[in-house]
């Protein structure tokens, strides 16, 4: 039997059964083999609530003891645990929206003054507002933090209400705030954190892209020869950063900070970064730096795949499959088996069984082995590139 601990080997706990069984032993040992412990009994029931407690208690444990390792923790637990690798969890940003508001006299809209969408998100104002007669443009957030969207003329309907507005609406769309971290970005971001600056110049460039705020994808190659690098055309002692996300400038003084003297930079995206020198006699002059790096480019996969139904009544969810599949993400340059597929769209049921499925880069050539992306490349995958054919 099962008994709760924590040793060399972490820490374990008691399944239900384990605790169930002990205390019907125990209660056997008071009372004699021939007590009814059913568990339709008093006894019975007595038993399972003690064994449910117990339990409860255990896994009360083992979760405190999960929370103090960044690799399971959640949350706030979380929060705390990453502050030792000095970073934080990236907030969620609001969204934002023009609108236009029409009046028929002078108005000074407060603070606060609030606009509903045609599926009942708000958006408020956060300063004040001197409105003329006739259309004005006023700037809006969303009500909440987070990834709100709106279309085009959809922000229209006044929550509060002012005299003197005939009209609101919105000549463009919203531009989508960020919703807060998730407990695995965080994660994945700590472990990034981890490479120490000092074991190498790429290594420390690594880590410190990565902790970028709004970074989420990060490429480097280095050429240290006296030769081009004909694989991926980089120059002699050259090296080609790729970064997805964070601004121009920001990525630019991590390179400029971070790579040795003289060594070359690979890319069509260009960014500065100016740091203030200080000369001998006390006075200060600006030196910028250019920087220049990649972006990722997306590269679509075709996905083509026949199922065979177990039961002829029983029809395929088609469209739950292709959900599952281009929920799928990648990093850049990561290739592609098309046998790592198959796991994804059997967890969608298990009334049917795939018979076939292969891959292509360009909805010419399809493989049921693999396909490599671009160096600067990440494989995504779209519903509309998904063909899934069934059998009956």
């Amino acid at each position: 039997m099962t008994y709760p601990s924590i040793g060399t080997d972490g820490i374990a706990i008691q399944s239900f059964q384990d605790i169930y069984d002990e205390l019907e032993a125990g209660y056997k040992g008071i009372y004699g083999e021939d007590i009814n412990l059913d568990s339709d009994s008093p006894d019975g029931q007595r038993i399972g609530i003690e064994a449910q407690a117990r339990l409860d208690l255990q896994s009360y444990a083992l979760a405190l003891y999960n929370q103090l390792d960044p690799d399971f923790a959640v949350g706030e637990a979380l929060n705390r645990l990453v502050k030792f690798t000095g970073i934080t969890r990236n907030p969620s940003k609001r969204s934002t929206v023009s609108v236009t508001i029409v009046t028929d006299r002078n108005i000074t809209l407060e603070s606060g003054y609030t606009v509903a969408d045609t599926i009942g998100q708000n958006w408020v104002t956060t300063t004040e507002n001197s409105l003329t007669t006739g259309s004005n443009s006023v700037s809006m957030v969303s009500e909440l933090f987070g990834a709100y969207e709106a279309e085009v003329s959809t922000v229209t309907e006044p929550v509060t209400i002012i005299l003197g507005i005939t009209s609101v609406t919105n000549a463009s769309a919203v531009t989508v705030g960020e919703d807060e971290e998730t407990d695995e970005a965080l994660r994945i971001r700590r472990n990034f954190s981890l490479v120490v600056p000092q074991t190498s110049t790429v290594g420390g460039m690594y880590t410190a892209l990565a902790n970028l705020q709004d970074v989420t994808r990060v490429k480097i190659y280095e050429n240290d020869q006296d030769t081009i690098d004909t694989e991926y055309t980089i120059n002699p002692h050259t090296i080609w950063v790729i970064v997805e996300g964070a601004e121009d400038n920001a990525i630019a003084q991590i390179i400029a900070e971070t790579k040795t003297g003289g060594t070359g930079l690979k890319g069509s995206e260009e960014g500065t970064y100016s740091e203030t020198l200080i000369k001998p006699n006390g006075t200060g002059f600006i030196y910028t730096h250019t920087a220049n790096f990649d972006r990722p480019f997306d590269q679509s996969l075709y996905i083509k795949l026949t199922v065979t139904r177990k039961d002829a009544t029983i029809e395929t969810d088609i469209t739950s499959i292709k959900s599952a599949l281009s929920a799928l993400t990648y990093d850049i340059a990561e290739s592609i088996q098309a046998s790592s597929l198959y796991s994804t769209v059997l967890a969608v049921s298990d009334t049917f069984v795939v018979t076939s499925l292969e891959i292509s880069l360009d909805d010419v050539t399809y493989t049921d082995g693999e396909e490599e992306a671009n160096a600067d490349g990440i494989i995504t995958i779209d519903t509309a590139n998904i063909t899934v054919t069934e059998v009956i």
